[in-house]
């Protein structure tokens, strides 16, 4: 398996520096795209510890999406999500195209009043008549 879910406590600086580490975070597009399988990436940014704040923190990102056009439904034909079964988020004559995706997303942010979630700690929205989560 190429990503799996795992949770580590903040590294110290002492092991930043000697530790080679790459975090992939996976979106919406793609647990549309498998299914379910990859999990977008819950995450936050937030402070540093106290004992690292004085250092200089360096971050490399690299956003990648699918081109507008691009029905977003499981690839159903993947060896993959055949054998391990696969999560719709709709039905497919709904699934939403990634540009209006991306555009639904981007105009709902911080507009819509979200409502108390269903798993502890979240809230949700509905955008295109699909539910998004929010964690906190």
């Amino acid at each position: 398996m190429l990503w799996s879910v795992f949770s580590i406590p903040p590294p110290r600086i002492d092991d930043i520096l000697t530790v080679n580490r790459q975090v992939i975070n996976t979106g919406d597009m793609m647990d549309f795209l498998t299914g379910g399988f990859y999990k977008p990436t819950v995450h936050r940014v937030v402070q540093p510890p106290h004992d690292q704040r004085a250092y200089d923190r360096l971050g490399a990102f690299y956003f990648s999406t699918a081109n507008d056009n691009v029905r977003l439904l499981p690839l159903a034909h993947s060896p993959v999500l055949q054998r391990v079964g696969v999560e719709r988020r709709c039905a497919d004559e709904d699934a939403p195209l990634a540009g209006e995706w991306r555009k639904d997303l981007s105009i709902s942010y911080g507009r819509v009043a979200l409502k108390k979630g269903s798993e502890s700690n979240t809230e949700e929205e509905v955008v295109g008549g699909i539910v998004v989560k929010h964690y906190n």
